[in-house]
């Protein structure tokens, strides 16, 4: 399936990972498979599609962070969460961004409470997650192919 669905596939795969909040869809299984050498997608150039799609994806969750502030606010967490973001934000997103973890969602969530800026939050996930899919990408083609050689 992923041979015929190539690039596109996984993007939409990983897209859809991270735009469904908290339903996880299996993007690093996706882009697992598809940089094993039996399918031979570039495991670099599946890293980018599949960060590429995983910043737009998070979106849903930042865009919930700017509409849910009030809701937020009464949460007895927010203002450790506000304390923490307002400070250390970009570091906080790239670091939860680059690590595989299934809570990614919260911190699109935090950002968008604390208005940082979104054309920001969009570039340092994109790096994030980049460099997670590829570092992933990369060990699967490497580790598969040392198992089927």
């Amino acid at each position: 399936m992923i041979e015929t669905a190539g690039y596109t596939g996984i993007w939409i795969a990983a897209f859809l990972g991270a735009a469904l909040m908290f339903i996880p869809v299996g993007a690093l299984a996706a882009v697992c498979v598809a940089a094993t050498p039996a399918v031979g997608l570039n495991p670099l150039i599946v890293g980018v599609v599949a960060g590429s799609a995983e910043a737009v994806g998070e979106l849903t969750g930042y865009a919930a962070g700017v509409g849910g502030k009030g809701l937020l606010e009464r949460s007895r967490f927010y203002p450790k969460v506000h304390s923490l973001m307002s400070r250390y934000a970009g570091l906080v997103i790239f670091t939860a961004s680059v690590i595989p973890n299934p809570v990614f969602d919260v911190m699109g969530v935090a950002a968008g409470s604390i208005r940082y800026p979104v054309r920001r939050f969009v570039l340092i996930v994109f790096a994030g997650k980049t460099i997670k899919f590829t570092w992933v990408g990369l060990s699967c083609y490497h580790g598969l192919s040392q198992i089927w050689s």
